[in-house]
């Protein structure tokens, strides 16, 4: 019995002497390279733990994994149930791993580590490559061929926790000194919580463990893994605060902890109950909750990402305002925080970010002003700010941004008390006619807003338009003949208010290539095609 050992080898009468040296990895950092990315799917089998059969506990590696692992949260095995992941990983790298690593091996965190991640996220639940088989004898990893329609070897990738260099596990990425630099098991019907012993990887550049069934919080932990540059953890059902010590990853270049609620996905453990990430902790709890996903404020810590390219954090509930100090992250390309609680106004700095080409701020509770300088971010490709209590003018600068093919302004004026947020609410102003400038433009919202005057010919230069919306606005006169023959071309909707006003009045719009005619004061839209 492994407890009972424990307690042996830590009595001080006992007549076992032990000696313990704590090893320390060492490694040549590998120089900063691109990561490629490749999804997969995935399936697998582990088996119950068993007796000891050696007395390999007496060698020193438990001592080591503890000194060099467990002490992050000050646990002992012996302190540990029976069916603890850890304890099974343990077990597993003692008695049944044909390796038999001992305390002094390079690789001994490492190969726990990933140990305990496959322990704790159910492998033989993954889809793909997670289980060794009855007896952890099966090594090779099959994979799907749609091609063969049937499963095939995939390569010299081997399944998870079998005797096999850990290098060549699936979705395992080492460098030639065989640290272990990547990890990526998205979409693999990984099913659990995160461990925080994946900081023993303490040289891994790239986790990729997005559109899983992954529940529970994001262990603080994490924020140690200083050589992170890639952190994707986006499409499961995480929850509770993200913690601050996540900001210590300064040379992440992508974070994605988008989409922790509104999924549809479920996952089957292996003893047959469903986890759904509709609800935290997958439903398994003693009561059914919601999960709402990550919640919290970016704090202005977040200018210390000074290497980011791809921030997203959309579809979660982060509160507080986007800070001033976004402007730090000069490289950064993507900023999507749509579908969040964030207020306040857009700060004036978030224009600093010239090589931004997407920025997503919708749905949230922005009471803000288009800022005047917009047209310095030239490389904007998508901007959208619907749903938020926007006031004030479009300003000229914004039709600067000749890159831009997708406009969303649409649905910024609510009302209605308690959602008005402001007396001028929603934009207003016209079209400028400098539209015509936007020649790669494919999306233009701009519905549900005070916006007046008349629909500028020059908007019919924009030949790659694909959807246009412009009902429940102000807007009056009729459709520019210019604009009506890209309906033979990719423009496919066409909204205005082209139908009698209250039923009976005079249209807003006439409109005669209209895809939809909407009713201004009812909002009811007609096809009219």
């Amino acid at each position: 019995n492994l407890s009972v050992l424990f307690r042996l080898l830590r009595n001080p009468l006992s007549v076992v002497v032990i000696f313990v040296v704590v090893y320390i990895t060492s490694a040549s950092k590998q120089s900063e390279t691109d990561i490629i990315v490749r999804d997969y799917k995935a399936q697998p089998t582990l088996s119950p733990t068993s007796s000891p059969i050696t007395n390999r506990e007496a060698s020193g590696v438990l001592e080591q994994l503890e000194a060099g692992i467990l002490y992050v949260r000050n646990e002992t095995f012996a302190d540990m149930d029976r069916g603890d992941p850890r304890m099974w990983a343990l077990d597993w790298i003692l008695h049944k791993d044909g390796m038999q690593l001992v305390s002094d091996d390079f690789n001994l965190y490492q190969r726990f580590a990933l140990a305990v991640l496959a322990y704790s996220m159910d492998s033989e639940a993954w889809y793909y490559c997670g289980g060794p088989g009855t007896n952890f004898n099966d090594t090779q990893c099959y994979i799907f061929s749609g091609k063969q329609n049937t499963t095939v070897p995939y390569g010299d990738t081997t399944v998870w926790l079998s005797s096999t260099d850990e290098c060549t596990w699936f979705g395992v990425t080492c460098s030639s000194d065989g640290i272990v630099r990547g990890v990526d098991l998205s979409t693999n019907d990984l099913i659990g919580v995160l461990p925080y012993e994946l900081t023993a990887l303490r040289f891994i550049q790239k986790l990729h463990l997005r559109h899983n069934c992954i529940i529970g919080t994001i262990p603080p932990e994490l924020g140690q893994m200083r050589h992170l540059l890639s952190l994707e953890l986006h499409g499961n059902g995480l929850s509770g605060e993200m913690p601050r010590a996540i900001y210590d990853l300064e040379n992440l270049q992508l974070l994605n902890l988008a989409e922790q609620y509104g999924g549809d996905r479920e996952c089957t453990k292996t003893d047959g109950r469903v986890v759904d990430i509709n609800y935290r902790m997958g439903g398994l709890g003693v009561r059914y909750e919601e999960n709402v996903g990550l919640t919290g404020t970016l704090g202005p810590e977040i200018g210390e990402w000074r290497s980011m390219k791809g921030l997203y954090l959309f579809k979660n509930s982060f509160e507080g305002v986007i800070p001033e100090s976004i402007g730090n992250l000069r490289y950064l390309r993507y900023l999507r925080l749509n579908d969040n609680y964030i207020g306040g106004s857009l700060p004036k700095t978030i224009t600093k970010l010239k090589k931004l080409r997407d920025l997503q701020l919708g749905d949230n509770f922005l009471v803000s002003s288009l800022p005047s300088d917009l047209g310095r971010m030239t490389d904007l490709r998508i901007l959208t700010l619907n749903g938020n209590s926007l006031f004030g003018e479009i300003p000229n600068g914004l039709y600067n941004l000749k890159k831009l093919s997708a406009l969303r302004l649409d649905d910024t004026l609510m009302r209605e008390d308690p959602w008005l947020a402001v007396p001028n609410e929603g934009i207003n102003g016209s079209i400028s006619t400098f539209i015509g400038g936007l020649q790669d433009l494919e999306y233009l919202y701009l519905n549900n807003n005070p916006i007046s005057g008349t629909i500028p010919t020059e908007l019919g230069l924009c030949e790659k338009l694909k959807t246009l919306l412009l009902h429940r606005t102000n807007i009056e006169g009729e459709m520019p003949d210019k604009i009506c023959p890209l309906r033979d071309k990719s423009l496919s909707s066409v909204y205005s208010d082209c139908r009698p006003y209250n039923g009976t009045a005079v249209p807003f719009i006439k409109c005669d290539c209209c895809s939809d005619c909407c009713d201004h004061s009812t909002g009811v839209c007609i096809a009219d095609d």
